[in-house]
């Protein structure tokens, strides 16, 4: 396969995002991401660690945001992990 990046020609490259935290922090996380202007549809993954992963895709155009909305929330930004959408379909 080749890699290709998923690009929109007005929102920009999508990309995914995960935010680990720990699960007394969950519901305060989630609704955050419920607050920003744009649909974010997380998965949510309970691992073996003390820390429950939250993860969905998001256009770069909107991370700023995204971050602002973080830190608004109480959250530092450094907590938001952006990786290459096609890295993540394993392409």
């Amino acid at each position: 396969m080749t890699n290709t990046l998923l690009v929109s020609p007005t929102s920009g490259e999508l990309l995914a995002a995960e935010i680990r935290v720990s699960p007394k922090y969950l519901e305060d996380i989630l609704e955050a991401l419920a607050s920003a202007p744009f649909p974010i549809n997380p998965e949510l993954d309970h691992t073996a660690s003390s820390l429950t992963q939250v993860r969905f895709p998001i256009y770069d155009s909107q991370l700023d945001l995204l971050r602002e909305i973080l830190v608004a929330a109480g959250f530092p930004q450094s907590l938001l992990e952006i990786h290459s959408m096609a890295a993540e379909l394993n392409y």
